[in-house]
């Protein structure tokens, strides 16, 4: 049993670092430029303590939350956070330093009182374009990391209260919608400055004895939901389970994601080992979206009673290996890797607690992100958004449809917004009804986002899965409906590959019909 002398201060101060982290993340999107982080949320904000180790996260996005936990690991042990000045602010997108794909930008921060760091925090945010041979920097197919965007290294943005203005400069010379990218990083900042002041007035509150006791039983109590998981699971545990992304966008070839579980003690192992080698399609994850996947489902097993901090994750062990497409070598491309590889990384690991837990997992949801980015050069325009598909059924309940799954978390663009600020028009956009994903409970369905071309010239770039192997069901459960990609031209309907880079014409139609969920059970007949 994990006590305290004051469990009512410690649930206080619990709540006021998790406030800490959303408040912060509400002054980002607030301040934000771009549709994308604005009404989609595609950011996300947490607080570490002075070792790095995490406190508190917003409810934001998986992939990114998880990945940052490395993110703030490597940027600790490199720049010292003890020997920051305390409007220093360190920027890095490179996904072979604890980033995720560039796109997504991170921020981070020391945290000091009294001339003590106390803690750090970091935000990231996907911006709607980072540079790169294409409009959205999401291009599909086989691109190095540079080909996909600018590599920002770990460096500082704000040092002595000035900004790197060497590395702003050229940074914004090389990006589509510069004013757009510079208003989104000063959004950014402004999340920084309001979780450090939160923080700083918390500390305030409370003799520094008290807090720091409460950080560590709320670290103590939730490693307790970590061993809620563990009393659920037999003793010996050695189960291996496999799904595939349809390919790498470059050959056809299916690409391999496998697991195997063990366990040892109070200790659960992911073995990736055995997935496929690195690709030359752009779909390779870096590990810390490996990790961030796991940390995502021993997330959603534990109960939500449990804070979400350091504690929740202490006795995982997570093994990749070099040189695969769940830990590439530099230069490889990853934009895909993020937001489609992450997604079959969730699906084959509940599929492996499936066999342990049955009751609790359900079936596979529609396990793609359904990335689409459209842009020009020449119009200084781009456009990109996730797309729903529908979650899988499970025990006592149909899936949802609809609905953004597993490693993402956002909202859509309104589409009203989408045809204020961009050259297009939404023709349709509705759910994706399917007599796929039966059984006893029937997997959700998915939608059609249909979008036409006002402007040329214009680049559609497509990264999608889940358009070969059906989101699987589970216990007799049918497998989920597929998903599709089309483009009409000149009244005629052509299929588009899941992943793909393509020009387009004005008049051109792009419709993305998104997968459904999973089954499960057996129907009843």
């Amino acid at each position: 049993m994990v006590k305290i002398k004051d469990p009512i201060t410690a649930q206080v101060i619990n709540n006021a670092l998790i406030n800490s982290a959303e408040e912060a993340g509400l002054a980002l999107q607030l301040s934000a430029f771009s549709p994308n982080i604005r009404e989609r949320l595609d950011f996300s904000t947490a607080i570490y303590d002075a070792n790095g180790l995490l406190l508190a996260q917003a409810e934001h996005i998986p992939v990114h939350l998880g990945a940052m936990i490395e993110g703030v690991k490597f940027l600790n042990e490199q720049f010292e956070f003890t020997k920051l000045d305390k409007n220093d602010i360190i920027i890095n997108n490179d996904p072979y330093l604890g980033g995720t794909h560039l796109p997504d930008i991170s921020l981070t921060a020391p945290i000091f009182v009294d001339e003590k760091l106390v803690g750090i925090i970091t935000n990231r945010a996907h911006h709607a374009d980072v540079g790169g041979l294409l409009p959205g920097s999401m291009p599909g197919g086989e691109y190095t990391l540079d080909e996909e965007g600018y590599v920002i290294k770990p460096q500082f943005l704000i040092k002595n209260n000035q900004w790197n203005d060497t590395l702003m400069n050229d940074f914004l010379s090389k990006v589509r919608s510069p004013e757009g990218r510079k208003g989104d990083l000063q959004a950014q900042i402004a999340g920084i400055r309001i979780g450090q002041k939160n923080i700083r007035e918390l500390w305030s509150q409370y003799p520094h004895e008290v807090i720091d006791e409460t950080i560590a039983f709320l670290r103590r109590r939730s490693s307790l939901g970590f061993n809620n998981i563990l009393q659920r699971l037999p003793e010996t545990i050695n189960l291996t389970e496999v799904d595939f992304l349809d390919d790498d966008g470059v050959t056809e070839e299916p690409v391999k994601i496998e697991v195997t579980l063990t366990r040892e003690g109070d200790r659960l192992i992911f073995d990736f080992s055995n997935s496929s080698p690195q690709t030359k399609g752009n779909i390779n994850a870096p590990r810390a979206v490996s990790l961030s996947a796991v940390f995502y489902v021993i997330r959603s097993l534990i109960p939500s009673t449990y804070p979400t901090n350091a504690g929740l994750y202490t006795n995982l062990s997570i093994i990749t290996k070099e040189g695969t497409v769940l830990h590439p070598l530099t230069p490889a491309g990853v934009a895909g890797g993020n937001v489609e590889t992450s997604q079959r990384i969730v699906d084959v690991v509940l599929k492996a607690f499936s066999h342990l837990l049955p009751k609790e997992i359900h079936a596979a949801n529609c396990g793609s992100m359904n990335n689409i980015a459209i842009g020009s050069d020449e119009r200084q325009f781009t456009y990109y958004e996730t797309i729903a598909g529908g979650l899988g059924a499970g025990y006592g309940f149909n899936g949802r449809n609809a609905t953004h799954a597993a490693m993402t978390n956002t909202g859509n663009t309104p589409v009203e917004i989408l045809e204020t600020e961009t050259p297009l028009r939404v023709n349709e956009y509705s759910i994706n009804w399917s007599d796929e994903g039966n059984g006893k409970w029937k997997g959700g369905n998915g939608i059609i986002r249909e979008v036409e071309i006002l402007a040329e010239p214009a680049v559609l770039s497509i990264l999608s899965d889940r358009r070969k192997f059906a989101p699987y069901g589970l216990f007799g459960g049918k497998d989920g409906a597929k998903g599709a990609n089309y483009l009409i031209r000149n009244e005629k309907k052509i299929a588009l590959k899941g992943k793909t880079t393509m020009p387009l014409q004005k008049g051109d139609i792009i419709i993305i019909q998104t997968p459904g969920g999973g089954g499960y059970g057996e129907e009843e007949r």
